[in-house]
């Protein structure tokens, strides 16, 4: 205890006054059994608090998701996104403070006040942030903020540090974090909520992981579908269209041809009929008698070498 109270020394008292650092007043524990008071009204509210958080960025989200009811009435999806932002991270805070809140109304452990402990809960703590603040520095605020339920995607999957080494970095730190404050605070019943804070999260992922897959792979069938669609439009031929005024172009040229033709033909008419070498009309074909029909030579109806081989046979 020496070496904690030495570093506490060296805070400035404004500073300390914020942080959980001295355990004075503490009520420690005499046995296990008596380690988590269940009649205090603030675990029950941390835990409302707890199990709240998950249910309303899920039910929340996945509503935007199928309705837009957000992008409708703020005017689009980022602002959307940044509405899921301001109330998750307030909500987040508040979760943060009554956990606090909660724990130093609890009984305490006397053995978790060991040096020992106490490192552990700032290793725990620390490594949590990490795994938080990174996360959220790779996925950026759309990315960790419901951005893809906003209809805002990632363009690719994150691989890079924290997600290269956990699949889940943003919500084993968190647990981390709680952890370790519980310990830092020598509270069984932190210990019990952290755990809580896990299972809470563990069963939010059963849900949120499959969905958010579906979002990803609704839209990638989508972008394929189109995509077949403008390769189909591009490869098939294209009829050219006759422009209005080419088309009015060559209706005139036909009409001042035929009227060309028409004075033509008039004036060779003309011209023939005053020279007398007008075509004369056709005549009627009369029906003719039996009987002059005699002394007539035949019409040959057969063609030109019949005829000649007629003629020959009469010849010999």
């Amino acid at each position: 205890m020496a070496t904690i109270d030495t570093v506490i020394a060296l805070i400035p008292p404004k500073l300390a006054a914020y942080l959980p650092l001295s355990n004075a007043g503490y009520r420690y524990a005499s046995s296990l059994a008596d380690a988590i008071d269940v009649s205090q009204p603030s675990l029950w509210i941390a835990v409302a608090s707890i199990v709240f958080n998950p249910l309303y960025w899920n039910i929340t989200a996945r509503n935007e998701y199928r309705n837009h009811t957000l992008r409708k009435a703020l005017g689009g999806s980022l602002p959307a996104t940044y509405f899921f932002f301001v109330t998750i991270f307030s909500l987040g805070i508040l979760r943060d403070h009554l956990y606090q809140a909660a724990l130093r109304k609890q009984p305490h452990l006397e053995v978790l006040a060991q040096p020992a402990f106490k490192a552990l809960a700032v290793a725990l703590f620390v490594t949590g942030q990490v795994f938080v603040v990174t996360s959220i520095y790779a996925l950026g605020i759309v990315g960790t903020y419901l951005g893809d339920y906003c209809g805002i995607l990632m363009k690719e999957r994150v691989t890079g540090f924290p997600f290269n080494v956990l699949e889940d970095p943003m919500y084993v730190g968190s647990t981390l974090a709680f952890l370790g404050t519980a310990i830092w605070y020598e509270s069984p019943a932190g210990i019990a909520l952290s755990a809580l804070v896990w299972i809470v999260y563990a069963v939010a992922l059963r849900y949120e992981g499959p969905f958010t897959g579906e979002i990803y792979s609704s839209a990638a069938k989508k972008a394929a579908a189109k995509e077949k669609k403008d390769t189909s439009a591009a490869a098939a031929p294209q009829t050219p269209r006759k422009s209005s005024r080419i088309a009015d172009k060559t209706d005139s040229d036909v009409s001042s041809s035929a009227a060309a033709t028409a004075t033509k033909l008039k004036a060779a008419a003309a011209e023939a009929t005053a020279n007398g070498t007008a075509t004369p009309r056709r005549r009627t074909r009369k029906s003719v008698a039996p009987s002059e029909l005699e002394g007539t030579p035949q019409r040959v109806t057969r063609s030109r070498s019949r005829a000649h081989g007629s003629a020959g046979e009469d010849t010999d």
